[in-house]
């Protein structure tokens, strides 16, 4: 003979009404997307321009690391990306300017003050380091965020699960009446 279990007096009751889960749903989910919204992150307090000059050269600094390339391997990316070469630079009218050196890239990783790195520059080492840690650096100052093409996408999809939320809620608002 088997004696049968009682249940347990702590255990929870499941909640079988749809309705009640997915509204609960809804309610936490809003909660988690309004305090996300009021986030506020530290500001990044430039205080100078010799200091921004050397934040930016830092940010390029990490993007070759994280890259695990070399600055000779960059400098030649950043040449390509623009396509300079001496023969183009040489022609009249000049169709690029003269290749970056190493020397001069040198220069303005580790004397970022007296050689400050031309904004321009800045879209080849993204594209060449596959790093968007230069352009994270500058945005971040103002409490923003870079966002890659996936993360966009992302972003999208979350939204448009959240137009069919308030949707399936009216939805079924409507029908209670």
């Amino acid at each position: 003979m088997t004696k049968r279990a009682r249940p347990d007096p702590n255990q929870l009751n499941f909640e079988f009404r749809f309705e009640d889960k997915l509204d609960s749903y809804i309610s936490a989910k809003q909660d988690i997307l309004d305090a996300v919204e009021n986030e506020q992150a530290p500001t990044l307090a430039i205080e100078n321009e010799f200091e921004a000059c050397v934040e930016i050269a830092a940010a390029v600094k990490r993007a070759i690391r994280q890259s695990g390339m070399s600055r000779d391997q960059v400098v030649d990316g950043i040449n390509t990306y623009f396509g300079r070469s001496e023969a183009g630079a040489a022609e009249d009218p000049p169709v690029c300017r003269k290749p970056l050196s190493i020397h001069m890239f040198n220069n303005y990783l580790s004397k970022p003050t007296e050689y400050p790195i031309p904004a321009y520059y800045l879209y080849a080492v993204h594209h060449v380091t596959g790093s968007l840690e230069p352009a994270e650096t500058i945005v971040s100052a103002e409490n923003a965020k870079v966002a890659t093409g996936a993360e966009i996408r992302q972003m999208k999809l979350g939204k448009l699960e959240q137009i069919l939320t308030e949707t399936q809620r009216l939805k079924r608002e409507l029908k209670k009446r």
